[in-house]
């Protein structure tokens, strides 16, 4: 009888199994338990992914079902290890949509997230949608998007990518159209600690500008900012290589807002957009075989230097507009007894081998804009520098009011335009500079997410 009766039990289960799996299925209920990756079940809700992440260790993947979802915001809280990370992911990449205030913070060390998109995004409160917290190390964040072209305009400051902590990597991300206020990308620094992140592969786009009320672009918009005011004589460490800023119009001035110390910026392109890589505090900073490209736009700049010991070399500079501190590179007269968010004389720069084709502005000295900027460059080499000026309006090499004795000009060929407050031999041949097309094809096409 008890067997009898087991039987029965059995099938009346099996029966509503069955008979309950569309209705199950309609209200978007997993098909399985999902308590660990090993299970084999998917992901499907914010209480499903804390029951997995409490049983997770190293070497450990968690999987969330493709859909879209709204206000999801996870925490990925765990220890991984160098060989066996713990990486949540998207079933399949780019089928995750997590849309609204959704948001994934990795703080632990060794984790990964990669694969999702985020759009529809609300922009009505704060909301920073991907972080590596506090007391975090080793995470990655990787082929991500993060859409904001159907959000609304929103004053409210909110940064969508904010690094704390050391050694993470975000790789082959694509960013596209932030709408609300605030910097895109932020690298925070703590006090006793070197963040040395990797930034590498990534797309960046930002058209949109927020404008005060008397019509100027109001400040903090940029792309990247590493580091801020008052940590900017720490060292940071930061690499970012291998990135495609395009149109990154955002404040009008920095596309990428550097503050902080002994950064590399290369192989970079910066494409169209109406700003510059600005030294803006820190030392020590190289800025190494990265293309600026104006492709015709106006206001279209390259590097702007502040600060003491940086390497500016091997970089194109190509048909450029911008002038004054949107020049090609601009080289600016710092403040006597700066404050740490003030203009730090430029001391022991090296700018060398670079190659300028048709820029409105090549290499300008001693740029100010304000009254208290009253210190002009000290030391500064200039080697080994190609620039090619295709018509007279162009100024291949301009120096503001600055004694000569601070700068030191070696093996330049300078071809062109007009020269302004210095007078350096020229040559009358043309000189022959490469064809970059297909390097700048292989940086965008290599730059941001692979799906």
């Amino acid at each position: 009888m008890m067997l009898a009766h087991s039987l029965i039990q059995t099938g009346i289960l099996v029966f509503l199994l069955t008979a309950g799996c569309k209705d199950a299925a309609s209200v978007n209920k997993p098909s399985k338990p999902v308590d660990t990756p090993s299970e084999g079940g998917y992901i499907e809700s914010v209480e499903q992914f804390n029951a997995a992440v409490k049983k997770a260790k190293p070497g450990d993947v968690l999987v969330w079902k493709d859909g879209e979802y709204k206000d999801v915001a996870v925490k990925l809280a765990a220890i991984g290890t160098e060989d066996a990370p713990i990486t949540l992911k998207a079933q399949t990449p780019g089928k995750v949509v997590f849309t609204g205030l959704s948001s994934i913070k990795l703080q632990g060390s060794y984790l990964a997230a990669e694969g999702f998109a985020f759009k529809k995004l609300d922009t009505s409160v704060k909301n920073p949608i991907l972080t590596c917290a506090k007391g975090s190390s080793h995470c990655r964040l990787s082929d991500i998007l993060i859409d904001g072209s159907g959000s609304k305009v929103s004053d409210i400051d909110t940064k969508w990518v904010n690094l704390y902590g050391h050694h993470h990597e975000v790789s082959h991300c694509t960013f596209i159209d932030k709408r609300n206020m605030g910097c895109l990308f932020v690298v925070w620094m703590e006090n006793g600690i070197v963040p040395a992140h990797t930034i590498k592969d990534n797309y960046f786009t930002r058209p949109y500008t927020h404008y005060d009320d008397n019509g100027k672009a109001r400040n903090g918009q940029e792309a990247l900012r590493i580091g801020t005011s008052d940590f900017s004589m720490n060292d940071a460490s930061c690499i970012v290589t291998g990135n495609h800023f395009y149109r990154c119009h955002g404040e009008r001035a920095e596309i990428i807002s550097n503050k902080s110390c002994f950064n590399v910026y290369e192989g970079n392109l910066f494409e169209e957009g109406e700003g510059t890589l600005t030294l803006r505090h820190g030392n020590d900073c190289i800025v190494r075989g990265n293309y600026f490209f104006g492709g015709g736009k106006d206001g279209v700049g390259g590097v702007r230097i502040i600060g003491e010991r940086h390497l500016v070399e091997k970089n194109v500079f190509l048909q450029l507009t911008g002038t004054g501190y949107k020049s090609a590179l601009c080289v600016v007269r710092g403040e006597s007894n700066a404050a740490l968010n003030g203009y730090w004389t430029v001391k022991k720069a090296v700018v060398k081998d670079n190659i300028f084709v048709d820029c409105r502005c090549g290499i300008v000295v001693n740029y100010s804009g304000r009254d208290s900027q009253d210190t002009p460059p000290e030391d500064v080499l200039f080697a080994g520098n190609t620039i090619v000026s295709g018509k007279t309006y162009m100024i291949p090499v301009q120096v503001i009011d600055t004694p000569a004795a601070n700068l030191t000009w070696e093996e330049n060929v300078i071809y062109g335009g007009t020269q302004q407050g210095i007078t350096l031999s020229v040559v009358n041949v043309k000189p022959v500079t490469a064809d970059y097309t297909e390097t700048l094809s292989a940086i965008r096409k290599n730059a941001g997410k692979r799906w």
